[in-house]
């Protein structure tokens, strides 16, 4: 334990000695401003969340790469200490370059605690997978081993999966084989659609990772479609991080027989101007029908806190028609939902009116849940609940009205059924002298 303590305290040391640099020459800059009389202008304020860079200012603090390497030393070291003490951190093999980038980006020890939790649960979650997959590999061993010893001891045909049968099996190989077929095919022949990769810069980090995710499930859902789409990547920078991000969801899409395309050049320089069709919803002009000659090109943006129209711009800047998905004329939105689509709801919905040219059809891969019908549904459901909690606070019995249907007089909703006295024979009633017990009472009291 006292080792693991004088490891902590050196490398918070050394931590603290690489930093000291930097405040003393932030400390002389303006020590020499206020010698030479100048006033420092006024800062501007600027909302952080509106700001896609990170809060890392490298003009600022220019950081050699020496001070860099030693300073990455030192967070290594403070990482396997922690390791080493039995904290929720990652271990040291774990880490590749890109999460040791993101580190040297953070500018608190907590923000880097959180990260290295984060990392922690994947790394779980990686070791609980590797642990089933070697379960289930030892029960399939077993399998095996069973049914050729089952082969040796019987001498007659075995009918079945795994023995003699009419089917074949088909592997997930010859699965990935024919839909990447498909694709090439769809290359030759089909329609073409692009997707702009040129807003990476707009973006902060958590959007750029889910805009690579959603890139990737536009190349799985096209591929997975029975007529997709020639599928183009454009002004895709490969040293960009939504571009790193995509390559790690695809590691195979830069061998030379992936059926992908990725072009580093714009779609103007790549397709004839005049048949380019750029959908962004900021216009005013709605695509009433599919045209299999035009071009349709969807901005790879996710814009969760930057809502300008920065693909409207881009498209007038650069010459080209303009639509937007006619989303107010087929649907309602409910109250406080955005009409805000992932890429891969834009390349379902394309697909869809490409091949039925319906709209209605189209558009049911809008989520349900930003639509009014949905949300009447809830009210619905939150008032039939309603009702019924009403009705168990009364506490009322039905089993018994139920069991007595035909003498509903010996059944009550309150309690168990009671036995009433039955009409005694004999005891007709008299009109005559119904009421003279009750004058005689009156004549003895008085």
């Amino acid at each position: 334990m006292l080792k693991h303590l004088a490891q902590w305290r050196l490398g918070s040391q050394l931590l603290k000695a690489s930093a000291a640099p930097m405040r003393q020459a932030s400390k002389a800059s303006s020590a020499e401003n206020s010698i030479a009389g100048t006033e420092e202008p006024q800062k501007k304020f600027v909302n952080p969340f509106s700001q896609p860079a990170p809060a890392f200012n490298n003009d600022a603090v220019s950081e050699t790469k020496e001070d860099r390497d030693k300073r990455l030393k030192v967070l290594q070291l403070e990482l396997d200490i922690a390791h080493q003490e039995g904290r929720r951190v990652p271990a040291l093999e774990f880490f590749k370059d890109h999460h040791w980038e993101h580190v040297l980006t953070l500018p608190t020890k907590s923000a880097r605690i959180k990260y290295f939790a984060y990392l922690w649960q994947i790394e779980m979650k990686k070791e609980a997978e590797q642990r089933k997959k070697a379960v289930r590999a030892e029960e399939a061993e077993r399998r095996m081993a069973e049914m050729r010893k089952e082969r040796e001891e019987n001498t007659h045909i075995i009918y079945g999966l795994g023995h003699t049968s009419l089917f074949l099996r088909i592997y997930d190989t010859t699965i990935n084989h024919w839909q990447n077929n498909r694709l090439t095919r769809a290359m030759q022949f089909a329609p073409k659609i692009v997707l702009d990769c040129s807003y990476d810069e707009h973006m902060n980090s958590r959007e750029t990772s889910y805009a690579a995710k959603q890139l990737m499930m536009c190349f799985a859902e096209n591929r997975m479609n029975d007529e997709p789409f020639d599928l183009h990547y454009c002004n895709a920078e490969m040293d960009s991080r939504c571009m790193q991000s995509l390559q790690r969801y695809i590691p195979t899409m830069h061998n030379p027989e992936f059926p992908i395309n990725l072009h580093s050049q714009c779609f103007t320089e790549l397709f004839p101007k005049q048949n380019l069709v750029y959908l962004t919803p900021h216009c005013r002009e709605d695509l009433v029908t599919y045209n299999p000659d035009d071009i349709y090109i969807v901005g790879a943006m996710v814009d969760t806190m930057n809502n300008e129209p920065l693909s409207l711009a881009k498209a007038k800047r650069l010459g080209l028609r303009m639509a937007r998905l006619p989303l107010d004329r087929y649907l309602q939105w409910g109250s406080g939902s955005g009409k805000s689509l992932t890429l891969n709801q834009m390349i379902n919905i394309m697909l869809d009116l490409k091949n039925t040219g319906d709209w209605d059809a189209a558009l049911k891969h809008v989520p349900r849940r930003k639509i009014v019908e949905n949300e009447f549904r809830n009210h619905r459901d939150k008032d039939q609940w309603g009702t019924g909690t009403r009705a168990r606070k009364l506490n009322m019995r039905i089993d018994n009205l139920l069991d007595f249907e035909e003498d509903r007089r010996q059944a009550t909703s309150f309690a168990s059924p009671q036995k009433v006295r039955q009409r005694r024979e004999g005891l007709e009633f008299q009109l005559d002298t119904w009421a003279t017990g009750k004058q005689k009472k009156k004549q003895k009291q008085n």
